[in-house]
């Protein structure tokens, strides 16, 4: 039931007004979708059987028996989503099982939108790029980092920039060959949209991760890798996004060293003794 759960709210930002009406009435109540037929679910929604049609076609069926079909199949499996949020009693033992279900249940939704071929384009475009180039703002900021600091380890030319200027400046000097990455949410902070239209009008491969699937971000965007939350939010405050966004950039940085024909282990090693001359002895 997972996977359909996901795919359906994935999908709803895409979806016209009577197609959404439906998404909502099968993420009300999806238990239900088995024992209803097409003139049902239709009623249900407020909506016309055309309209229930083109829904399931977006989801991928052929048509409504198919989609209850998988509905089916799906709750005789028994798997449900797993959502519980933070109560005013809840100790730090139960908020600690909490956040680790939510991270979980985030990087199982995110593998589930996962388009393998997408992801191999992604690779690739980092294997061929002469250098990288992380784009975000607020807390992508942080994500934008860690994978500057991996990659940088490697001796890849890359930059992180969190200065709004900085990252407008780095992608007017990009050209054909370079690669930026925007990290973000909802696709629609200003600065790094901004700086993936310069950075595609440059020639540079552009490569964004967002949970949204419709977005000014990807009208310039050649790569989209989309994420899943399965969030305990607070206000506004999407708590795992993150952890989504960190896990497609490990898989990307270890395919990354991985498929590159180069052995950096002494590189790394190198690296690291730098580092390590840092550290308070003993």
């Amino acid at each position: 039931m997972n996977e359909l759960i996901v795919k359906i709210r994935f999908l709803i930002p895409t979806l016209s007004r009577a197609e959404k009406a439906i998404a909502q009435a099968i993420l009300d109540n999806p238990e239900a979708v088995p024992e209803m037929n097409l003139a049902n679910i239709a009623r249900e929604s407020g909506s016309s059987e055309a309209s229930v049609i083109r829904f399931c076609r977006h989801m991928g069926f052929n048509g409504y028996s198919a989609m209850k079909q998988a509905f089916a199949v799906a709750l005789a499996e028994g798997t449900e989503i797993q959502e519980e949020g933070i109560d005013t009693s809840d100790d730090m033992a139960t908020i600690l099982k909490k956040v680790f279900q939510s991270n979980v249940q985030t990087l199982n939704d995110t593998l589930i939108l996962a388009n393998e071929n997408k992801y191999n384009e992604a690779l690739d475009a980092l294997l061929n790029a002469n250098s990288i180039h992380f784009l975000g703002a607020g807390d992508a900021q942080a994500v934008c980092q860690l994978a500057y600091m991996k990659f940088s380890r490697l001796g890849i030319p890359c930059t992180a920039h969190s200065d709004v200027m900085l990252q407008l400046v780095t992608a007017g000097n990009m050209k054909p060959g370079d690669t930026a990455i925007a990290i973000s949410y909802e696709g629609r902070s200003k600065n790094v949209v901004q700086a993936m239209k310069i950075a595609k009008q440059a020639g540079a491969k552009t490569i964004s991760i967002t949970k949204m699937n419709k977005s000014p971000l990807l009208k310039y965007t050649d790569i989209s890798l989309f994420i899943a939350i399965s969030d305990l939010t607070i206000g506004r405050d999407k708590v795992t996004r993150r952890v989504a966004d960190q896990f497609i950039m490990d898989a990307l940085y270890l395919g990354y060293i991985t498929k590159k024909k180069i052995d950096y282990s002494k590189h790394l090693m190198k690296i690291q003794s730098a580092i390590d001359c840092n550290k308070i002895k003993k």
